[in-house]
Order: C-alpha cells, then sequence, then structure tokens
C-alpha cells in the first residue's frame, strides 16, 4: 500500500499530509468492517490506495476518462463523467474517497451510484471540509455534515453514519502544512529536509495539542459516511 495513505507514525516524516491521510485511514477502517462478500465499485480508485481493508469477493476500480484517454493502469474501467458501464443492480458496495468534490452535477453522479447498487447496498463516502482548491480546475464544491446528508437523502439513500475526521486544532495545524508544502517543495534539498525538521514536528505538535486541548468539531478536515441505498 502507499506508504502516503498510511497511518503508521513513522511517515509523519515523509508525509506532509500525515495528518489528514491519517484521520481518514482510520476512519475508512472503521466502516470497512461492514463490508464482507460481494462485489465492491471503487470510484474515482486511483492506485486503490484503501483496497486491502476490504474482505469482498470482488474489488472492482473505476476511474474518469479524461480526454478520451485512459492513463490509469489501476483502474478496471473508465468512465466518462456521466455514465457507469454497468448493468443496474451489479454491486452490493461502493467507495468513493475524495470523489465528489471534483463532479459539477452530484445529483446525477449519486444517482448513478444508486442505480449499479443492488437493493440495501452500502456506500461508503469521504469528501473534504477544509481543503484548498486542487486539481484545477475540476474541483467545484465542499459539504458540511447536513448539507452532504441532505444530498444523499435527496437522491435515494439513507445515511447509517457520519464521522468528521480531525477537529479544529488539527485542521488548523495540517492547513498550515500544507500552505508550507507549497512554498517549500519548490527546492527539492529544502523539502528533504523540511520532512525531518518541520513537518515530522509540527504535525506530531498538532496531534499531541489536539488530545491535550479542549475539541471543538465546528471546523474539521472531512466528511466520512456510511449510507444505505433505500
Amino acid at each position: 500500500m502507499n506508504p502516503a495513505f498510511l497511518p503508521n507514525v513513522r511517515y509523519v516524516f515523509r508525509n506532509p499530509f500525515y495528518i489528514t491521510r491519517r484521520a481518514l485511514y482510520k476512519a475508512i477502517s472503521i466502516f470497512s468492517k461492514q463490508f464482507s462478500g460481494g462485489q465492491l465499485l471503487d470510484i474515482g480508485c486511483g492506485t486503490k490506495p484503501y483496497q486491502p481493508l476490504f474482505t469482498v469477493q470482488n474489488y472492482v476500480g473505476m476511474d474518469y476518462e479524461k480526454g478520451g484517454t485512459n492513463n490509469n493502469p489501476d483502474a478496471d474501467f473508465f468512465y466518462d463523467g456521466k455514465i457507469f458501464p454497468f448493468k443496474n443492480k451489479s454491486f452490493e458496495f461502493a467507495l468513493a474517497t475524495e470523489v465528489l468534490e471534483h463532479v459539477f452535477e452530484p445529483d446525477s453522479f449519486l444517482s448513478e451510484i444508486h442505480r449499479v447498487l443492488k437493493e440495501d447496498g452500502l456506500l461508503l463516502l469521504t469528501v473534504p471540509f477544509s481543503w484548498d482548491e486542487h486539481e484545477q480546475p475540476y474541483d467545484y464544491g465542499r459539504y458540511t455534515s447536513f448539507g452532504l446528508k441532505y444530498l444523499l437523502e435527496k437522491n435515494g439513500f439513507q445515511v447509517l453514519e457520519q464521522i468528521k475526521t480531525g477537529d479544529f486544532v488539527l485542521t488548523v495545524f495540517q492547513l498550515f502544512a500544507t500552505y508550507c508544502y507549497y512554498n517549500l517543495s519548490k527546492n527539492w534539498f529544502i523539502y528533504k529536509l523540511s520532512l525531518i525538521f518541520f513537518f515530522g514536528p509540527f504535525q506530531l505538535l498538532g496531534i499531541l495539542l489536539s488530545f491535550l486541548l479542549p475539541k471543538n468539531m465546528n471546523l474539521y478536515l472531512d466528511n466520512v459516511v456510511l449510507a444505505q441505498k433505500k
């Protein structure tokens, strides 16, 4: 598995996004235990970083076909951004991590997930709440926990559980680390030194302060939602 997605503390010195990756991994790990047997569709699969967490019979990765090109060797299928290339009720499970913010028409996207899921099928969805614009110009939205619940229920899903990852302190530390990454990564040598002497200690300090200080969940990093097809 790509070390960038692992929560092991030694990666804090190799990954300037350790705080958010660690929190996402832990939340997905919790919900993945409810996915067993059957077929799972990983939508916007990328390198399939979370596949080892799921004990399903068949793990199918699908990615977006950009400009008519299929340039992801880890994907099993590609789609045009509108219609999934599968029949109705093909999968017991669906996974979409950090994808919804890149979808300009979320109702159509969720409708397609609903279509290819079997009755009572489960959807595990993650989407950022506090993050910089990325993969420009294909970054279209941020969702509060309430807005995401409304959107899912509107499109035929029942929200079973929701988790907010991070907290106010962790979010502030991660966003500042991200700001520093964009500036320090321009120089390879300085960046490599900063991973050890700045990013690692800085993120560990954030984790420690989050543990010691009062919790505030009004500012957070990601929404992680387990939903079921109605």
